[in-house]
This record gives C-alpha cells, structure tokens and sequence, in this order.
C-alpha cells in the first residue's frame, strides 16, 4: 500500500522537525521534505545550469545526497540553507563535467523556471504594448539571460541566491562556504558585471 504523507501534522512540520523524525526512521517526513522543496531546488539548479534536463538531475541527486547524509546534520544552518549549499556544489559539479567535454552553457527561454504554481511565463511586454515595444523588452529579456550565462560561477551563484531567493547575506556564506565579506564583495563585482555587459549590448 502506498503512504499517505500529506497529513495536516506532517504537513505542518517545521524542517528540523521532519529531518528529526527521518533521522529516527520515518521515511515518509522525508518525502515531506522533498515535496516542500522540490521546486525550490529546481529553480536554483536551473538559474545556474540553464537546462532543464540537468537541472531536474541537480535537484533530483541533491536530495539523495541530503538523505544520505542526514545523520551528520546538526541543525547549524536552516535546511533550505544547507538544500541550496549542496544544488549549488552539484551545479559546480556539472558545470566542470561540461567544461571536460566541451559542451558550453546554454541559454534557453523556451524553458523557464518553475514556481510552486506552474510555469514561470516568459517576462515579456503586457499583450497592451505596440508590437515593437514587445520586441524591444523580448530581447532585453533575451541579452539578460545570455550575460547571466556569461558570468563566472562564483558571481552567478550569488546573484542567483541573492536575487532569485532572496537569502540573506549570512545565508549565503553558508550555503557556498565563504564570508559574509566575500559574498558582499562578489555580489557587488557580478552587478558591475552584469551592468557593464549590458550597457554594451
């Protein structure tokens, strides 16, 4: 028989309080897990990668790595905190398998991200707007996605985590194991990055 998990008291479950009840052998807090985050993992996997398929791996291995680790988690940082510190590690994992094979990332708006809701719609012109204005924000959207892409991984990852999910400074230096210094710093140099390539285009 399959399990139920969707109970208002799993449902209602802090994370630690779920990892804890994994950790004393309930399997199905776990799944509660996966299915409060899935999606969270997803779209940073994805706003790294850029591609769909890899993203859903990143996000699919980063929560068996999770499990398997769950033993050595002590509750130092939030659970999102660590979820995001291990896409992100798995990210840099692909990226460098890419890099050995000469594959080069690409950028694809025919697959955004996904919220919780459904897809996210393209950030195009209201359907108000005169044709050529909606060409002009469809590029813009276009020539954003391709200098994010550009970026060093390094100043991807924090505009991703800054930006996308709006983490905390303290958050972040967690999840990619630096300062709050050092992510200050990088943010700062991936906005003059990202402003400087844009003002060429």
């Amino acid at each position: 028989m399959e399990r139920v998990i969707h109970s208002d008291a799993a449902t209602a479950a802090s994370d630690r309080d779920l990892v804890d009840r994994c950790r004393a052998g309930d399997d199905s807090a776990f799944d509660v897990l996966i299915l409060r985050h899935q999606q969270r993992a997803f779209n940073v996997a994805y706003q790294l990668l850029r591609n769909r398929e890899d993203a859903t791996e990143v996000a699919q291995d980063a929560f068996v790595r999770i499990y398997r680790s769950l033993d050595g988690f002590r509750g130092e940082c939030e659970f999102t905190t660590w979820l995001h510190q291990v896409v992100v590690n798995l990210a840099r994992n692909k990226h460098r398998w890419w890099k050995r094979r000469g594959r080069n990332l690409t950028v694809s708006l025919d697959h955004p991200a996904e919220t919780a809701d459904g897809e996210m719609p393209a950030q195009t012109a209201a359907s108000g707007d005169a044709p050529d204005a909606q060409a002009v924000k469809a590029e813009f959207v276009a020539q954003l996605s391709r200098r994010m892409a550009e970026l060093p991984g390094k100043f991807r990852e924090v505009l991703v985590l800054r930006n996308v999910e709006n983490l905390s400074y303290e958050q972040i230096a967690t999840a990619l194991n630096c300062s709050v210094g050092t992510v200050k710093s990088r943010l700062a140099r991936a906005r003059d990055h990202l402003r400087k390539a844009m003002e060429q285009d």
